[in-house]
């Protein structure tokens, strides 16, 4: 006769069972990672190898960068920052081996498809190109470059020139009436989202002739803040359940509203007849050409990307490379020379004159490398069958990148990597042994940043202007204004105040 102890006693030793087979599948888990796994023989620190808890710890404190740079010091070109990830700092061999075209030896080797944790899902179910597959990235691909063309950008150099006026005019207006310090971070960001909406929706957002930041701008930067706890998510869903502690509950409704605010200003654009050519009108002209068409909702996604690469990344490069011209007064004063020598009359300067400016262009090169708009790597994921990356086997499923900041600030790659010196850009024999290659700010291969030569324009245009018309003197509070910035998927940046004052001719 079974009695009651009976009864409590088997679904304690169930119980029991239960959670000693639990245990010894977490500690057999652990003990796979550090010892057996495929990564195992990829240099790092055996915690990063046992668990996520490390990188993600780094994640939610904006620190990942730093992180990747000591651990790069410590254990070389590659490290596995967590249990299957695998960060290199080897730009001469990853870069094509990881990112680029499959020809030569590379010819019958997977493309590595990007890695889904850091891409949320588009909530009109359309992918843009930068998370589409291969195919439906070719298709829209074809779409789109022609609204970055050479003959498109030619197009458009009058609506860059005017918006660039408009930022030299309205801070010598300001600067004018008050001697205080002015927050270049924010007003390059004025001038760059400006641009990308008009040459995307046909008008701007406002934000130099209001002096304020737009209310979306202002959405669209909270909710990519949120990019992170997608990532987490995707690897401890059950952590959704405190996710009100930690992500704002208001963040997907956000979004929501920040993009059915894109598809309000793509179906005004495409109603409204415009004589002026902007991103629109090539992407309307080229659509269903040759076979190759973007859906409404496409459209929608693309414009959705295009405002936010075209925009907060030169803002980006704006900021840091004014941070290091005036905590480097050397270089500054030469540049200074090279612009305001070459130039006699501001409106000289043109795109086609930027371009023929060595040392304007040897400055932004170095601030690419110093301060690159994108730090961390761009995250793929290896196919079947595994891949060889600069020397080391990776099985399917590893997540892989070259790591950029920690890759432009290597002594392997860059002599004087701390430094920032433009010279190197310059054919100076002392860094005649850099790595140049490894740098690759807008990515490689076949999925390369499709608006570089519109942000090249833009960035050197600013710089160029703003050089020639502005002294420009740095803040005291803000000397470390580099090592305040930390990140969120991209850059978050603190106020980068600096004393300007009109050049008197």
């Amino acid at each position: 006769m079974e009695t009651s102890n009976d009864r409590i006693g088997k679904p304690l030793v169930l119980i029991g069972t239960f959670a000693v087979l639990s245990l010894a599948y977490f500690v057999g888990t652990l003990v796979y990672n550090a010892f057996f796994h495929p990564l195992s023989k990829i240099p790092g620190p055996k915690l990063n190898a046992l668990s996520r808890v490390p990188y993600i710890r780094h994640l939610l404190k904006g620190s990942t960068v730093d992180n990747a740079v000591d651990l790069h010091k410590r254990f070389g070109e590659v490290v596995r920052i967590s249990p299957n990830e695998v960060s290199f700092t080897s730009g001469e061999t990853a870069w094509p081996e990881i990112y680029g075209f499959r020809t030569g030896k590379m010819k019958g080797h997977l493309n590595m498809q990007k890695d889904p944790v850091w891409y949320p899902r588009p909530l009109n179910g359309a992918p843009s190109i930068l998370i589409a597959n291969d195919d439906d990235h070719a298709r829209g691909r074809r779409i789109l470059s022609h609204a970055f063309s050479e003959k498109a950008l030619s197009e458009q150099e009058l609506l860059l020139q005017q918006y660039v006026d408009q930022l030299v005019d309205r801070l010598k207006e300001v600067t004018s009436q008050s001697s205080q310090p002015q927050d270049m971070t924010k007003w390059y960001n004025w001038i760059t989202f400006d641009i990308i909406a008009d040459l995307m929706f046909g008008e701007p957002f406002g934000c130099l002739q209001d002096l304020s930041t737009h209310k979306y701008i202002t959405l669209l930067f909270r909710s990519m803040m949120g990019f992170k706890f997608g990532y987490i998510l995707s690897y401890w869903p059950w952590a959704k359940k405190f996710g009100s502690l930690i992500i704002d509950p208001s963040a997907l409704e956000k979004r929501k509203e920040f993009l059915n605010w894109i598809h309000g200003q793509v179906e005004k654009r495409i109603e409204r007849e415009t004589q002026r050519p902007d991103f629109m009108t090539h992407i309307l002209a080229h659509n269903g050409e040759k076979g190759a068409t973007l859906s409404r909702d496409e459209i929608d996604s693309n414009a959705n990307l295009i405002l936010v690469a075209g925009s907060e990344t030169t803002a980006t490069l704006l900021s840091g490379v004014t941070y290091c011209l005036l905590t480097n007064p050397d270089k500054m004063e030469k540049l200074k020379q090279e612009v305001r020598g070459r130039w006699n009359d501001y409106n000289d300067i043109t795109l086609a004159e930027v371009n023929n400016a060595p040392y304007l262009l040897a400055v932004l090169n170095e601030a690419l490398r110093y301060f690159p708009p994108v730090p961390a790597g761009f995250e793929r994921r290896v196919g079947k069958g595994g891949e060889f990356v600069s020397g080391y086997y990776l099985p399917e499923g590893t997540a892989v990148s070259v790591s950029q900041y920690p890759a432009y600030h290597s002594e392997s790659n860059f002599k004087n990597a701390e430094s920032f010196v433009p010279e190197r850009w310059m054919d100076t024999p002392e860094y005649a042994n850099d790595k140049k290659s490894v740098l690759q700010p807008f990515s490689f291969g076949p999925r390369n940043c499709i608006g570089k030569n519109l942000a090249y324009a833009e960035m050197r245009l600013i710089l160029a202007k703003v050089i020639w018309s502005f002294d420009m003197q740095l803040d005291p509070q803000d000397r470390d204004w580099v090592h305040r910035c930390n990140v969120m998927t991209l850059w978050n940046k603190p106020p980068l105040n600096v004393h300007v004052k009109e050049v008197v001719r």
